[in-house]
């Protein structure tokens, strides 16, 4: 009946009421925060006001204590420095600390037998003393005047026995001694590393309660302090609680949880009802570190938040003026609106209805009042918008149909339901219906030997809430063949992390699993084929030494003369043929040394040596070959010797190689030098010749087998481009580098660097 009235009512009125009544219900609702966050924050700094005072409260009372626990460790400290041996001396000591500190009950030492002066014979019985004469003075005023008696039960109770077991200082709960409630400090007296005895002081909690009684907040709030038990301190009410009671005896949970707090060092604050006046009271509790205590503030609520309330109140009457007033000015801005809204109203009505349509070149109508203008031109800029948006899905959607890349999107739910598929998925036989009908799921096209995987790294990465990742894995095709594709998947999350569907892209990339298996399978012949020719030459290599040890040993013979003698003719020819042979042996066991390398059959023989020797040994080796051709030789070094631990062999090998081939390009009048660096961890070795040098282009060249640099010098000069290709094998054995320096006519420099102890640790220092 209501809803029949409400539409015979002119838009013109339902506009006005509902102006009226919104603009009203605002200003309701913002007053309701503003007195509310207002109330709060009042609230608030009620709290934060009497957490304040609790904790100044606590800090006061934790000086205090402090004060008479620092007294206690000083006894402990004067006692540890005195190198006297007089009783009375320290008495008077004790004495006049308890006299100036008021808050002291006693204090006293406690000496192990013969500890303080070795003459505990001639004080037995006497004055603070025990039955064997031990010095154990206890200064106290427990009866109200100041006296000096004997320490009693030091060798039981293990508030003086701790220290003695442990060197640690003790710091009691509060308990009862002789009427009087305590809390005791003892600490341990230490010299030259030997423990002694226990010096410390009681101090009486009677002050406490005293102070704390005094404490007053707002009409009725009181103070009172625990221990770290819970039990009482202090209590303005029920005195003989004190000592007596804790706070679990009160059989209240908040008073309870309290106590929790209180035994782990916890502050904070906990409403509770007062045992005493039955009122919802607010406990504020602050631990005092020194001592084990906790302060607590207990406040009424009532009394607490009475500002709050007044302030509230006032609040509430400013409110409901400024309703009053907004809703008459609500009043006149709604009457001066209601005049253009019919129009505007008709022109959105007309074109909503060609919108629904799909036609979108529609447009309202701009010839209004200045103050409505922007609503119609809002609402063009809408519909341009939209009909730019709409011929960008249009061409979007061609561009990804006509495309051979899977477009999908799918919801994460049990189902697996896909919401969208691109007409790509006709690479792979199916129509985009097969899927988005429910037919299919998209893990049908996923082949069932990778479906597990496939499923799985999904989990995984929605776990771990990863945004996007990619897989590939085989599909299967309508007809049964399959295809191997990369996927890339887009996990959408809505703003609270909550899961809202699957998306991504899929790749066919059959062609190139294909090439890179091609690629795999042309490796392993390669590696078959290296394998095979390392073989060969290995079995060659061995073959034909034989009988080239057999022509240089009987060339040898010849040349000799062994039997008889040759004319000057036949001698050439013998040595021609002997050092023909042996050139070609070296050859042979280049050819050797490098198939075994490659084939992994040769080991480091490390050993211990002097680089700086071996260097001149080698060059005089060299000496003969370099003379011949007037090449200098020289060797540059900071060190007269450089102990290393490596293969003596290889390095050899290796400098032979460098310094001949150094020689072997170098011009008659030139010079080579061998430049040694040898510090903590590594060694430096460097082969500089003033010879042809080396083009860039030409560098990378240098260290592959049976390369000669072709140029126009390099070409008189006999070699097989072995002897690099060892080096650097043999450096690399060694777990170092090898690097050259050289441009054409400015000579070049062969530089290796091996590690000084080479790579077994344990044979480092014996050298």
């Amino acid at each position: 009946m209501m809803s029949m009235k409400w539409k015979t009512i002119s838009f013109k009125s339902k506009l006005l009421l509902l102006f009226i009544i919104g603009t009203a219900l605002i200003m309701t609702g913002a007053a309701f925060i503003i007195t509310s966050t207002v109330s709060d924050q009042v609230a608030e700094l009620a709290y934060e006001q009497s957490a304040i005072t609790a904790e100044s409260y606590a800090n006061q009372f934790d000086r205090d204590m402090y004060a008479s626990m620092a007294m206690g460790r000083t006894i402990a400290s004067i006692m540890k420095q005195y190198d006297g041996n007089n009783r009375t001396e320290v008495n008077d000591m004790l004495r006049q600390i308890l006299i100036d500190n008021p808050h002291l009950l006693g204090t006293y030492v406690c000496y192990e037998p013969d500890a303080f002066d070795g003459h505990d014979h001639l004080f037995i019985n006497t004055q603070g003393h025990d039955t064997t004469g031990r010095f154990i003075p206890y200064w106290h005023k427990i009866d109200g005047d100041i006296r000096l008696d004997p320490l009693l039960d030091y060798d039981t109770l293990d508030y003086y026995q701790v220290p003695k077991n442990t060197g640690m200082e003790v710091l009691t709960e509060p308990y009862y001694y002789e009427g009087v409630f305590i809390v005791s400090y003892a600490y341990p007296i230490i010299k030259d590393d030997r423990f002694i005895g226990i010096g410390g002081v009681d101090m009486s909690l009677d002050y406490l309660d005293d102070a704390i009684s005094d404490v007053k907040v707002f009409d009725s709030g009181y103070g009172l302090m625990t221990g770290n038990t819970g039990i009482l301190v202090s209590y303005p009410y029920g005195k003989d609680w004190i000592g007596n009671k804790t706070l679990y005896d009160f059989d209240i949970p908040e008073k309870s949880m309290i106590a929790d707090d209180i035994r782990h060092g916890k502050s904070g604050y906990k409403e509770a009802v007062d045992p005493f006046t039955g009122d919802t009271v607010v406990m504020f509790y602050e631990p005092i570190e020194t001592g084990n205590f906790s302060f607590i503030l207990v406040i009424p609520k009532d009394e607490m938040f009475a500002g709050v309330h007044e302030l509230q109140e006032q609040l509430i009457a400013i409110s409901a003026i400024a309703i009053v007033f907004m809703g008459g000015v609500a009043f006149l801005i709604a009457s001066s609106v209601t005049r253009p809204i019919n129009r505007i109203v008709r022109d959105f009505h007309d074109i909503s209805k060609e919108a629904l349509k799909g036609k979108l070149d529609s447009r309202a109508n701009t010839d209004v009042d200045i103050d409505f203008r922007k609503i119609p031109q809002g609402l063009n800029n809408i519909l341009e918008a939209l009909e730019r948006s709409n011929a960008s899905m249009k061409e979007m959607k061609e561009v990804v149909n006509s495309s051979s890349i899977i477009v999908f999107k799918y919801r994460f739910t049990k189902e697996w339901p896909v919401e969208l598929v691109s007409d790509g998925i006709r690479k792979l036989g199916y129509f985009p219906e097969d899927l988005t009908s429910g037919k299919m799921c998209i893990w049908d096209l996923v082949h069932p030997e990778d479906r597990e995987r496939v499923q799985k790294e999904l989990i995984i990465n929605i776990e771990h809430k990863e945004s996007d990742f990619k897989q590939e894995y085989r599909a299967l095709t309508k007809a049964g063949d399959i295809r191997w594709v990369d996927e890339r998947t887009l996990i959408k999350r809505a703003s609270n992390g909550k899961l809202i569907s699957i998306q991504g892209i899929i790749f066919d990339i059959t062609e190139s699993k294909e090439a890179e298996k091609a690629l795999v399978e042309a490796k392993m012949v390669a590696e078959s084929a290296n394998q095979t020719k390392s073989q060969f030459l290995a079995n060659m290599s061995h073959e034909l030494r034989t009988p080239l040890n057999s022509i240089i040993g009987f060339s040898d013979v010849l040349t000799d003369e062994m039997f008889g003698e040759l004319n000057a003719k036949q001698k050439q020819y013998a040595s021609n043929i002997n050092k023909s042979g042996k050139h070609l042996l070296k050859i042979i066991n280049d050819i050797l040394d490098i198939s075994k390398v490659e084939a992994g059959k040769v080991e480091l023989e490390p050993e211990g040596f002097d680089l700086h020797a071996l260097i001149s040994e080698v060059m005089l080796t060299i000496e003969p070959l370099a003379k011949q051709k007037g090449v200098e030789l020289l060797i540059e070094s900071g060190n007269s010797s450089c102990n290393i631990y490596a293969d003596k062999l290889k390095i050899k090998q290796i400098m032979i190689n460098l310094l001949s081939n150094a020689v072997k390009f170098t011009d008659s009048g030139g010079n080579v030098e061998v430049i040694l660096a040898c510090d903590e961890d590594e060694v430096s070795v460097s082969v500089k010749d003033s010879g042809i040098g080396i083009s860039e282009a030409e560098q990378d060249e240098l260290f592959r087998p049976f390369k000669q640099l072709d140029s126009a010098n390099n070409r008189k000069y006999e070699g097989t481009g072995l002897g690099l290709v060892l080096v650097k094998k043999f450096v690399q054995l060694h777990h170092g580098n090898i690097y050259v320096k050289s441009s054409p006519g400015q000579g070049s420099t062969f530089t290796f660097v091996i590690p000084r102890w080479g790579v077994d640790n344990d044979q480092q220092q014996a050298q």
